[in-house]
């Protein structure tokens, strides 16, 4: 908000009035509405100025157009109350309610309904200096879309791509704050606007955390295709998704987190890590038996993998055949509950009594997430092995993990494989948005455990690209 005018200066209202006399008494019972960031050049100051205009000479019409919109957004299932929100999370939902409104938003002006930008630049409005003018009416044009940030270049900008377009060409956006605190892989909603020859963020930011993402653009599209059945007219389209997104983002404030579905791509099945243990007791005739077998690579030193060609051309796991800690145990990984039991008829069937079954260890991972997550004021606690040791662990197990990284399909890139998405610009982007993302990761837990960082590099060279 602009600083007050003295009790004797001329109201900001442009009546000539003394400030006491006209608008002093309206601006005290107002409601403090913060005002998202300063625009650049000559568009200063326009939000700010709107403001404080509709506050002086429309103040029951905006403070009510605000309080039913924090309505609107308020889930029906939240647990508590809008009083329950702290002092600093209400500012951050107080800036996106105001752009909100100022971009899409209606109030009540002399009994009929308005929208709030065509009162602001209709001939009664506040006066404007033309960039101010030029960027009230750009934000009612730019829709609220939801994108990832692919790349951060902290204190001069990011990389975004369109979340759910994925042809869309990416976007490279000067953003000054927002690039200090965004990561790669971050998924937010934003109004980009252009501003002479580049484009910036309007100023109102909804970033969503990574337990949200999934369920965000699962809500996002559903009401899109909901309206498209129904044959919601185009132009209604985006304020629908500007609506449900500014919805999933107050949703994250107010409820429980939700843990992510996670389901096997090939089949669909909740994943489920299994590991079937063994112990060997004819390592010749075992890595016979597994040589004989069409659908299984590999050597002993090493481990196995078995593999399945699916429909669509793509190899997938059945399951991994491992080395175990001692010489002569072998570990066998499965994704899936259905998986595993298929697999373990097969290898034992295939085995026969070169092995001997001792174990079965099943772990849930949203239960293993839940289960990690920080408690408050807990110390993380420290790594048993070495630093270099569980260095050395953690590179030899994401080499495995990521064997087939290339050519698996991925929802995060509309079900196609990295080596396909890269063929496009856009979806170049967002590859190296998910590796930077993986690298970003590696990092903060490198840090954590006083290790060196494992690098990532052979996937960037698996599929031939630079940074």
């Amino acid at each position: 908000m602009t600083t007050r005018p003295g009790r004797n200066d001329p109201c900001h209202c442009g009546s000539g009035k003394k400030y006491k006399h006209c608008h002093l008494r309206a601006d005290e019972t107002a409601p403090e509405l913060a005002p998202p960031a300063a625009a650049t050049s000559g568009s200063a100051g326009a939000v700010e100025l709107a403001i404080d205009w509709l506050t002086a000479r429309h103040r029951k019409g905006f403070k009510a157009a605000v309080e039913a919109l924090f309505d609107d957004w308020w889930p029906d299932d939240a647990p508590g109350r809008h009083d329950d929100i702290d002092a600093d999370t209400l500012q951050a939902i107080q800036i996106n309610l105001v752009e909100w409104l100022l971009a899409e938003g209606e109030m009540q002006v002399k009994g009929a309904s308005h929208a709030i930008h065509s009162v602001l630049l209709g001939a009664d409005g506040p006066h404007l200096a033309d960039g101010q003018r030029r960027w009230l009416t750009q934000l009612a044009e730019r829709a609220l879309r939801l994108y990832t940030v692919t790349e951060v270049r902290p204190g001069v900008g990011l990389t975004l791509c369109d979340a759910l377009l994925a042809e869309v060409a990416p976007l490279q956006v000067q953003e000054r704050m927002a690039s200090r605190q965004a990561r790669p892989g971050m998924l937010i909603g934003a109004r980009v606007m252009q501003v002479g020859d580049h484009f910036e963020l309007s100023g109102a930011i909804y970033p969503f955390t990574m337990l949200a993402q999934s369920a965000v653009l699962a809500d996002v599209l559903t009401a899109m295709r909901a309206a498209d059945e129904s044959g919601l007219h185009a132009d209604n389209l985006p304020p629908l998704r500007s609506r449900a997104i500014a919805r999933a983002w107050l949703r994250q404030f107010v409820m429980p987190p939700e843990m992510p579905k996670m389901v096997d791509a090939s089949t669909g099945e909740s994943i489920l890590l299994v590991t079937d243990h063994y112990r060997v007791l004819d390592a010749a005739a075992l890595a016979s038996a597994l040589a004989a077998c069409a659908d299984v690579k590999g050597e002993p030193r090493a481990g196995w993998r078995r593999e399945l060609e699916g429909g669509d051309g793509v190899l997938r796991s059945l399951a991994a055949i491992n080395p175990g800690r001692q010489p002569d145990r072998i570990e066998i990984f499965y994704r899936t509950q259905r998986h595993a039991d298929e697999g373990r008829a097969w290898f034992d069937r295939i085995a026969g009594a070169a092995v001997r079954h001792l174990t079965r260890e099943i772990s849930d991972p949203q239960g293993l997430m839940r289960s990690a997550a920080p408690k408050p004021n807990q110390a993380t606690a420290s790594p048993s092995l070495a630093p270099e040791a569980l260095a050395n662990a953690i590179e030899q197990a994401l080499r495995r993990s990521y064997a087939r990284w290339a050519d698996e399909p991925m929802p995060l890139l509309d079900g196609k494989t990295p080596r396909q998405a890269i063929t496009s610009a856009a979806g170049l982007e967002r590859v190296k948005g998910l590796l930077r993302s993986y690298e970003r990761g590696e990092a903060d837990m490198a840090a954590r455990d006083g290790r060196r960082v494992v690098s990532h590099q052979f996937l960037w060279d698996v599929l031939g690209i630079t940074r």
